[in-house]
């Protein structure tokens, strides 16, 4: 699209769509193109990435793991980030969750380039180690009703900036509950165990793993368990954003 074209273009679009925040809808001024105002983008709560556990959750200095980590008896992922907190309750002031889930349930696919860009401020420390991108996959009735994957559009996203190539590494066979709708931990491993399997694709030494939010991790860490079994010895985890929990709590209470 030429410069003249692509002026006249966005000009008949801002006649009948007038640009505004995706979160608060103040209007944007003339020319200006983005998709939150400044003072939305001052309310994003996002995770400091100085110090964190493996798993992701911010550590206070002194400390190299969470309780959770250090009663693993396996070590699945080498590290997992997320760029800010998620809020599962109705809240307009908390603004990384209604754009996720203006994302996710709105179906506004646009947002997938400004969330890549939070995946890639919170990921760019783990880019020199990783090969290959996958994504968290959906049953292909469930991505059918919703129009799309937002796992998969984040990851082709990431791909892009990164210049890594984006693979199809697993499909989801077996409906689940939301996991955020099961509240004991057993009902929440049991819930995801077995849904999904290896797709045919090609193995490297490294791969990142792609959701949109880590709420218990039992999601990421069923799909790092079966990538394993395939020859791939190291596993990174990234996602947009991260449930608020309670970091130091009893491992033994954690929903998985």
């Amino acid at each position: 699209m030429s410069a003249l074209r692509e002026r006249v273009f966005y000009a008949v679009l801002d006649l009948f769509y007038p640009p505004h925040c995706a979160v608060c809808s103040t209007p944007f001024s003339e020319g200006e193109r983005a998709f939150l105002c400044a003072d939305c983008d001052g309310k994003i709560e996002r995770i400091d990435q100085r110090h964190v556990c493996r798993c992701g959750c911010p550590l206070p200095e002194g400390l190299d793991l969470c309780p959770w980590c250090a009663a693993e008896s396996e070590r699945v992922f080498e590290q997992i980030r997320s760029f800010g907190w998620y809020e599962e309750r109705e809240d307009p002031d908390h603004v990384l969750s209604t754009l996720i889930k203006t994302f996710k349930y709105g179906g506004e696919r646009a947002l997938a380039p400004l969330l890549a860009q939070y995946l890639d401020e919170a990921g760019r420390p783990l880019r020199p180690q990783i090969e290959q991108i996958t994504f968290v996959p959906m049953r292909p009735k469930a991505e059918r009703e919703r129009g799309f994957n937002q796992a998969e559009l984040l990851a082709r996203e990431l791909g892009k900036l990164w210049g890594i190539p984006v693979v199809r590494a697993l499909e989801k066979i077996k409906d689940t509950q939301p996991q955020a709708s099961l509240s004991h931990h057993e009902a929440r491993r049991e819930n995801i165990r077995g849904a999904f399997r290896l797709a045919k694709f090609t193995p490297c030494a490294s791969i990142l793993i792609v959701d949109d939010v880590y709420t218990t991790g039992a999601t990421l860490t069923e799909c790092a368990r079966l990538l394993k079994e395939s020859g791939i010895s190291q596993l990174y985890g990234l996602t947009v954003a991260r449930a608020t929990q309670k970091i130091y709590e009893d491992p033994k209470h954690r929903a998985q």
